[in-house]
């Protein structure tokens, strides 16, 4: 495609994706700098009218306040952006819940279709000693591949491998109702959602409902957030050198309710775009912790990740002994190996409503 054909949205995913040198922050929408367009007329500052409560399950705070600072962008009505409201701890348990709990049957990962995986996720396989030398068996060669999935031509595909390299590509995983990626729609069945990820999802969703916000800037949020019940989700796993093209997420059968998502261990640019790609979009950076919500005009924006940045994941997660005093600790695995992951990786969490 010419540069002159090109969309908006496509000159802005490839400005930020460019490796062959630095990219120009100068525009992108940083909460966490003192230089951020935050302080200019891009971006308000509202009030939550709820505060964020943690499940009362969890022996420890998921938030570090009640009502933390919350912003809205003027070109993009119902996004709602909360620059980390997590403690240190929370950061640490929604890192081990989205790798060890999230990708495990009957939920699927993109590994699903090619391998015989086993009832452990990935992540525990390849932090036990004993399973670790196990080579988890390939579909293709026994024929039991699904009807209707194309094998990659890559040849990783075609043989047995260990835990440690199928961990390396992991790229989802679904929450909830199971999503096709082939279908588009929700037709693999359902799994049960995390009581505790969604009791954290609802809390967010009550907390940005009707925010108090100046009265120049557009609506952010009407939808009552008491409704909200997470029926479906995906986690995300970025290496230092994924990426996500933009789409628009509309396979849902009402569109009203928002989209909540959370990330964890490395930063990265996120586009926020229009219903059209012939729209500019808007570059975020998001960091570890950092809430977004999309809501109203902004649940049918386009929206895509060009770029993740290496060596940007906060210490309280890459430090190998961070999280050994945790007290969710003793269910999982030590915490260098996910301090290992995380050092490398983003992880983001979404849930939202499908009916």
């Amino acid at each position: 495609m010419g540069q002159a054909t090109q969309t908006a949205f496509r000159k802005a995913e490839k400005k930020y994706a460019q490796r062959s040198q630095t990219p120009d922050l100068h525009n992108v929408v940083d909460l966490a700098a003192a230089s951020t367009r935050a302080a200019g007329q891009a971006v308000r500052g509202i009030q939550l009218t709820h505060d964020l409560e943690s499940p009362a399950t969890l022996p420890f705070q998921l938030f570090s306040h009640k009502r933390p600072p919350a912003f809205v962008l003027r070109d993009h009505p119902g996004l709602v952006l909360i620059p980390n409201p997590f403690t240190d701890e929370a950061q640490r348990w929604l890192a081990r819940k989205c790798l060890c709990d999230c990708p495990r049957p009957p939920n699927r990962t993109n590994l699903t279709p090619f391998f015989n995986e086993p009832p452990e996720s990935m992540f525990s396989l390849a932090a036990n000693a004993p399973a670790r030398s196990k080579r988890i068996g390939c579909r293709s060669h026994e024929d039991t591949l699904q009807l209707g999935v194309t094998l990659p031509k890559d040849s990783f595909y075609t043989q047995d491998e260990l835990p440690s390299d199928l961990l390396e590509r992991l790229r989802w995983c679904t929450l909830g109702q199971q999503y096709n990626w082939t279908t588009k729609e929700y037709d693999l069945g359902s799994s049960p959602f995390d009581t505790d990820a969604d009791a954290l999802m609802r809390a967010i969703a009550l907390a940005i409902t009707h925010p108090d916000e100046a009265s120049d800037m557009p609506a952010s949020n009407g939808y009552d957030g008491a409704a909200f019940v997470s029926e479906a989700g995906i986690v995300n796993y970025y290496d230092e050198r994924a990426t996500m093209a933009g789409h628009v997420d509309k396979t849902e059968e009402k569109m009203d309710a928002p989209l909540i998502s959370f990330s964890i261990g490395l930063s990265c640019i996120y586009l926020i775009g229009s219903a059209t790609r012939d729209t500019e979009p808007t570059a975020l950076m998001l960091r570890s912790g950092d809430v977004l919500a999309m809501c109203g005009e902004s649940r049918m924006a386009y929206h895509g990740v060009p770029r993740v940045f290496a060596g940007t994941s906060p210490e309280f997660l890459s430090c190998p002994a961070a999280g050994d005093q945790d007290k969710a600790a003793e269910m999982y695995p030590e915490w260098h190996y996910f301090a290992r992951y995380l050092s490398r990786h983003r992880i983001n969490c979404n849930a939202r409503k499908c009916s």
